[in-house]
């Protein structure tokens, strides 16, 4: 998703390190497909600092808060966006007899014979595919058919992501 050289700060010597949690408060179904989203979101926001390296060849965040003129030579002159390069997002679909239901609600999982999850990124390559057991089999077509619907998905997530990115630049 991101190149891991964007988080380096010192070549071999520092880099840096992100965590992301997720919470869920309420879930509804497809609880994966609102996780991935959110953490899509999430690093979408994420900015890197500017920071510099002390005498002590220390990594310190570089402030100009107080008008001072900086002591240190900095790593990274300014803020920056992490640059997200390929963006996973996931539909999850219900296999019901000869039917497929697109983001199931819970009541609707609950009463499933089987589930597929499709991760495509924006471009619309394969990044992951999963059908837990279950009593009903998964044939071609409809696991093609699960990821022709995520690729509109995509494409829908990927236009709201956008605009909500938009909203927030300040």
């Amino acid at each position: 998703m991101t190149d891991l050289k964007e988080l380096s700060l010192v070549s071999g010597k520092a880099a840096w390190m992100a965590y992301l949690d997720i919470y869920c408060l309420d879930a509804d179904g497809a609880l994966f497909d609102a996780a991935l989203l959110s953490a899509i979101a999430a690093l979408s926001h994420l900015q890197i600092p500017s920071i510099a390296m002390n005498d002590d060849g220390k990594i310190v965040l570089v402030s100009d808060e107080d008008g001072q003129k900086r002591a240190q030579e900095p790593v990274n002159k300014e803020k920056r966006k992490l640059t997200l390069r390929s963006i996973p997002f996931s539909l999850t679909c219900i296999l019901h007899k000869n039917y497929i239901l697109a983001d199931p609600t819970a009541e609707e999982e609950s009463i499933m014979e089987t589930h597929v999850t499709v991760v495509l990124d924006t471009s619309g390559q394969l990044i992951s595919l999963y059908k837990p057991g279950g009593p009903v089999l998964a044939y071609t077509s409809a696991i093609q058919d699960c990821a022709a619907l995520t690729r509109q998905r995509v494409k829908e997530l990927n236009n709201f992501l956008d605009k909500a990115n938009s909203a927030m630049e300040v």
